[in-house]
């Protein structure tokens, strides 16, 4: 029988920590925001360790490339348009702790039928 790991367990309870560490440099990506052109992408990163790993304007063309450089193994990226409103930003952080808490749910139900 399957079972998750713990660190697959774990994972929607640090993932739900990320986003509150986003959260708290809306402001800093949205000022990123507001200086990219229309062939770029702003990326925000969430290191493994729960510390912001800072925020990059990269073109669109070398988005996956850029994006392994600087997100660190088990880290997040977030992704944004140019010109993002902080009230844009704030939502999608919101939503992306919906749908996290979600997953967890999701994962806690399953486990505890496994039982």
């Amino acid at each position: 029988m399957h079972t998750f790991s713990k660190e697959a367990l774990e994972r929607p309870a640090r993932t739900l920590q990320a986003a509150g560490v986003l959260r708290g440099k809306a402001e800093v990506i949205c000022r990123a925001t507001k200086g990219a052109r229309a062939d770029e992408v702003v990326v925000a990163v969430v290191q493994h360790d729960l510390s912001f790993g800072g925020v990059w304007t990269v073109a669109r063309e070398d988005l996956v490339r850029q994006i392994s450089l600087v997100e660190d193994k088990g880290g997040w990226s977030f992704t944004f348009s140019p010109d993002t409103s902080l009230a844009q930003i704030e939502e999608r952080c919101l939503e992306f702790v919906r749908i996290v808490f979600r997953r967890w749910e999701a994962m806690q139900r399953w486990a505890i039928r496994q039982r």
